[in-house]
């Protein structure tokens, strides 16, 4: 079957509900609410649960529609989609562009002017609900297809935007690869990737990937690389000539199609040639070598590559950088060298593997911002303090955990697959870290700032050391949570063998277990 049969195959009302269900899920905050659902449980008894996912939070595209009144006018939306889909005119609306700040540099305005001034800086762009779910059944047939050329040529090199790989896993190979004597290393960044594709390069490049017999799939594609832009700030649209839009659901497997080429070109002819590893997470990919003698060399050939592909690598460092710029690397992780590589949020050397400054002072500036939104002003009476410290320990927590802490579990297991659970915290995505001295001074970091928080507060009134910390001594020790998690992936891994991880994100709020609760059955 091609893919455009499959395509088609996909567009039936039903599928659409599915994929918004799916998105909605994708999308919720779970917080308790005072709404009741009837469910079954696995012995058929009707038990009624006070329901806890019902923050939803999808960002509404350029036709201000909503998740809530998509829902009321899903019937229509279904047509639609799978009218227009199967006529081959179905064309997507222009994306709202959004600058966020990347670290160390946290949310609100003032913080995003800041690292403007500094060019840390990411766009996204948001589609409409119905552009996104149309992009995600199209991206089920895409993926599909695509993970399986993937997964037969640059399975150990590519981790970006795949199906069952991630950003820690790429981490994790670099570490082993470091300690296997791969210490030299080049680390590349291509300028301003997402912005600079080349349509027609792009285009020819989807042609080849997916057979140019698949021509609807193709259309959407070539449509969804050309569709129009609203910039910040801007309320018309303009066209897009340069460039695909990043955040898109189909953006990453695109970014993927478009470097295949520059994999193929590292794996097969580079490293055929020259002993070295590689990895790439999205536009950021090093090499890894066992003597430093031929960074250089392949540098050259990688910059000669990617200018044909109409790209651009940034330069190398120079012996004095302009602070502001950014440089590709070339870096010695020996002892001899003492640097360290900073990828994806880790500073990686042979000596440590430890979370990047830049992400540390930006959790610090959400716990500073965490206490600065807590609205008790009048500390005259101690029921305003316990209030003032009763918040600060909620709020403090979910920060560290999420609500880690309160999903019911077999240590760390989901009771129904008994798959491990994700971690989705910041300590969480962080707990590969080694370096336990980090954890502890965060730890000091956050006990420092609510004593500050509170002094100024109070107009410099003083707390005991040994009173304050009996007053928040619910709040979780990062230092604890880490031991913890690392513990539960120790004892699954020895029980198991290989770590799998529970997709289910069905789940409500049990209000007798006082635990958010996994609804079977499990994927």
């Amino acid at each position: 079957m091609s893919l455009d049969e499959k395509f088609l195959e996909l567009l039936v009302p039903k599928n659409v509900v599915d994929v918004f269900e799916q998105l909605k899920r994708d999308k919720t905050d779970i917080v308790p609410s005072i709404k009741v659902e009837e469910l079954v449980d696995e012995n058929d008894k009707k038990i009624k649960h006070k329901v806890l996912v019902n923050k939803i939070e999808i960002a509404v595209g350029c036709d201000g529609i909503g998740h809530m009144q998509f829902e009321r006018e899903i019937s229509r939306h279904s047509s639609y989609i799978c009218d227009k889909g199967k006529k081959s005119t179905y064309q997507f609306r222009p994306f709202k562009e959004i600058h966020t700040a990347k670290p160390p540099y946290g949310k609100g305005k003032d913080e995003l002017k800041k690292a403007e001034k500094e060019g840390k800086i990411r766009t996204l762009s948001i589609s409409t609900i119905r552009d996104t779910i149309f992009q995600k059944l199209l991206a089920k047939v895409v993926s599909e297809y695509a993970e399986k050329i993937f997964k037969a040529q640059i399975d150990l090199n590519s981790y970006g935007y795949r199906d069952g790989k991630s950003s820690k896993d790429a981490v994790k190979k670099i570490r082993r690869y470091v300690d296997e004597g791969y210490v030299y290393i080049l680390d590349g960044d291509i300028k301003g990737f997402f912005d600079e594709i080349n349509h027609d390069l792009l285009v020819e490049k989807m042609e080849r990937f997916f057979i140019a017999d698949n021509k609807l799939i193709l259309r959407y594609l070539k449509r969804f690389i050309q569709v129009k832009k609203i910039p910040e700030g801007k309320s018309t649209a303009e066209k897009r000539d340069i460039g695909i839009p990043q955040g898109g659901v189909l953006s990453g497997l695109l970014a993927n199609v478009f470097l295949f080429d520059f994999d193929l070109f590292v794996v097969n002819t580079l490293m055929k040639t020259y002993e070295f590893r590689y990895i790439r997470y999205a536009d950021d990919f090093v090499l890894m070598f066992k003597a430093p003698e031929m960074l250089d060399c392949v540098f050259n050939k990688l910059v000669t590559f990617l200018n044909n592909e109409k790209l651009k690598l940034h330069p190398l460092r120079p012996t004095t950088p302009d602070r502001k710029a950014k440089y590709s690397e070339m870096l010695d992780l020996s002892n001899a060298g003492r640097e360290s590589l900073d990828f994806l949020g880790f500073e990686i050397s042979k000596k440590f593997l430890r979370i990047k400054s830049d992400n540390i002072k930006k959790f610090s500036k959400r716990i500073s911002k965490t206490l600065s939104d807590i609205k008790v002003f009048n500390f005259d009476s101690d029921d305003a303090h316990n209030a003032y410290f009763n918040l600060v320990v909620a709020r403090i927590n979910k920060k560290i955990t999420a609500l880690e802490e309160t999903i019911d579990h077999e240590n760390g297991s989901c009771p129904s697959c008994k798959k491990l659970l994700p971690k989705r915290s910041w300590i969480g995505y962080f707990m590969m870290a080694k370096d336990v001295r980090q954890l502890r001074d965060i730890d000091t970091m956050i006990r420092t700032t609510i004593y500050r928080d509170y002094r100024k507060r109070t107009h410099g009134r003083h707390l005991d050391k040994e009173l304050l910390l009996k007053r928040i001594m619910g709040i979780k020790f990062v230092t604890d949570s880490y031991y913890e998690y690392r513990s539960q992936m120790r004892e699954y891994k020895r029980n198991h063998g290989k770590i799998e991880y529970c997709q289910n994100k069905k789940r409500y709020y049990d209000h007798h277990m006082k635990k958010i609760v996994i609804q079977p059955p499990c994927e």
